[in-house]
């Protein structure tokens, strides 16, 4: 399949996963299961190892969400999945990205073929933090997206993806209404 043809079914996908991300439906697993399986190839031969590599944890991410999803289901007296996050684990997360970032970072320069190390992982490093936020249902999460997906736009234009960099346009605008609503569904269920 035509690299620019494969972007943009790997964008398509994307915006299935992020629709079904908004409405908090577990169809965003499945998405997420197939999404990184076009954007491992696409992030790999555009140079962004970390976020080509961020795609394989992904996989198991998007495993792990729709078990955490099922679970919650059943064992909440609602059926819902979205809540807030303990402020307890801020501190902590902000620490792993800064971990994630550092290690990565070290490691993209070390490979020395990449000319956005510092974006690529901090971005990789959020990601991996965001995912793991939405497997938990916190409506939180969507601030990892809204301060990502920007510096996804840049990074995706910077190495001529454009179906992704428009993947990445509607998903800033989509993070700020995710986060409005989310928020809005955890609140009232206090």
């Amino acid at each position: 399949m035509d690299s620019l043809l494969f972007e943009i079914v790997g964008a398509a996908v994307g915006i299935a996963y992020l629709v079904t991300e908004y409405r908090a439906n577990a169809w965003v697993w499945i998405f997420g299961l197939l999404m990184p399986l076009f954007y491992i190839f696409i992030f790999f031969n555009n140079h962004l190892y970390a976020n080509a590599a961020i795609n394989l944890y992904y996989v198991g991410a998007s495993l792990y969400g729709l078990w955490c999803w099922r679970r919650k289901r059943k064992s909440s007296q609602d059926g819902g999945i979205v809540c807030g996050m303990p402020r307890r684990l801020a501190l902590p997360l902000a620490a792993i990205v800064v971990a994630i970032t550092l290690l990565l970072r070290w490691l993209l320069l070390r490979l020395g073929e990449s000319d956005t190390a510092f974006l690529d992982a901090f971005t990789a490093a959020l990601n991996v933090v965001g995912m793991w936020m939405l497997a938990k249902g916190y409506y939180q999460q969507w601030i990892c997206w809204i301060v990502i997906e920007p510096l996804m736009v840049g990074m995706s234009l910077y190495s001529h993806m454009y179906p992704t960099a428009v993947l990445y346009l509607v998903y800033c605008v989509v993070a700020v209404l995710g986060y409005r609503k989310w928020k809005h569904t955890a609140e009232g269920k206090k």
